[in-house]
């Protein structure tokens, strides 16, 4: 290809509009069109043209190939996660959405879905306690992004979350008194402190638990 380009002094001196440019970049010409894009654009019937089309659909191909690749291995990754991260991952999305006047996620996409196979790896290793400050920091976010999304609202989304009572609507309601007892005695016996467990991750759900029920 590029010795058709050099060999041909008129290639060389060619200017080139931005319509053209466009379906050069984009490899859109088949090549049973190339004389009408030839006569379109006045540009000579060079040998250039077909093989540089057939090398740019390939290489678009190839990473489109990889593309799909990697969005498959992150969302194979994701639904691996426990249930329970999967479901408060999820929430948080319909949450922005509900709140985005276009219904669109622009947070959620940019810090909490994984954008590559090395943030899904990670992800993968993250435990309850990281989890949980992800999920307070991407509440912060939305507060400070959305102002119809009152602090009351992304306390009591973050509070369910660290009892595992995922909400399903948008607000949430505010949970039954009897499940927020089961999650917060069910969570008590694994991570209280004079079981081995994590004292930071104990006041989470004990502060949980009060922001739950405090009417």
């Amino acid at each position: 290809m590029l010795g058709h380009l050099h060999a041909s002094k008129r290639l060389q001196q060619l200017r080139i509009g931005r319509r053209c440019y466009t379906l050069l970049h984009h490899a859109r010409i088949a090549p049973r069109n190339l004389h009408h894009f030839y006569r379109t654009y006045r540009l000579p019937a060079d040998p250039f043209f077909p093989l540089f089309f057939s090398i740019k659909r390939d290489y678009l191909a190839e990473r489109e190939r990889i593309r799909e690749e990697r969005r498959r291995y992150i969302q194979g990754a994701v639904r691996s996660l426990p249930p329970p991260t999967l479901a408060s991952i999820r929430y948080l999305g319909y949450l922005e959405r509900h709140y985005n006047a276009a219904g669109l996620s622009p947070l959620w996409q940019q810090h909490l879905f994984p954008g590559s196979k090395k943030q899904a790896d990670a992800y993968s290793r993250y435990d309850r306690s990281a989890w949980l400050d992800i999920f307070e920091q991407h509440l912060l976010r939305l507060e400070q992004r959305y102002r119809d999304l009152a602090p009351l609202i992304t306390r009591r989304v973050h509070a369910c979350l660290v009892l595992g009572l995922v909400p399903t609507q948008i607000p949430p309601p505010r949970p039954a008194k009897d499940d927020v007892a089961r999650g917060y005695r069910a969570l008590s016996l694994v991570h209280h402190p004079d079981r081995g467990g994590d004292p930071g991750l104990f006041i989470q759900i004990k502060r949980a638990r009060d922001v739950l029920l405090d009417s």
